[in-house]
């Protein structure tokens, strides 16, 4: 799972790279969508790809939070790669000062609608539906927890860390709140 969750942060951080770096922002979109097929497609270990499904058991509580320290530790160290490139380092500085700006309930909202689409994505399993929820949570601004890590090391505070937890527990509500719309019962009846 380790090595799985690393790369999956890894997959985010080129996406992250790729939406930072292009100027046209509906293509820097479409290539983020790219790390999420990959991680579907290689069933890597994606805190949001997976808490839509938690089951509040000890043992997966404790996969998902080291599932998501080592997707931040991928995602982070593919951002670290690309800071010696000056350019690289202005854009994600600007980006870093803009992305924690909006109040701490703004950014919650944002992440749940992130979950919701994070869930869908997955959930769908469908090449188009994936891009079009990447590219929507993209565009629309939403907020990605492991997408969002890398910013916060660059506008470090402790209004920051609890804005940015705030968005892991919007991320973690929004997927298991669609989840939780559209799953079945144990007796294969739909919930209404």
């Amino acid at each position: 799972m380790i090595g799985k969750a690393i790369y999956a942060g890894l997959m985010v951080g080129i996406g992250v790279s790729a939406n930072l770096m292009l100027e046209n922002p509906i293509l820097g979109a479409l290539l983020f969508s790219l790390a999420l097929l990959v991680i579907m497609h290689n069933q890597l270990y994606l805190y949001t790809g997976k808490i839509g499904y938690f089951n509040f058991t000890k043992e997966q509580s404790k996969i998902l939070v080291l599932g998501l320290l080592f997707n931040f530790i991928g995602c982070l160290f593919t951002v670290s790669m690309n800071c010696g490139d000056p350019t690289y380092i202005a854009e994600i500085s600007r980006a870093a000062a803009l992305k924690f700006e909006p109040s701490a309930i703004q950014l919650f909202i944002e992440a749940f609608f992130c979950g919701i689409l994070m869930f869908t994505a997955v959930n769908s399993k469908k090449t188009i539906i994936t891009v079009f929820c990447i590219m929507t949570f993209i565009l629309l601004g939403y907020e990605h927890c492991v997408a969002d890590f890398p910013f916060l090391y660059f506008v470090l505070s402790f209004e920051n860390i609890i804005k940015f937890l705030l968005i892991i527990l919007g991320n973690t509500i929004g997927s298991i709140f669609i989840h939780f719309l559209v799953k079945e019962k144990e007796n294969g009846k739909k919930r209404l």
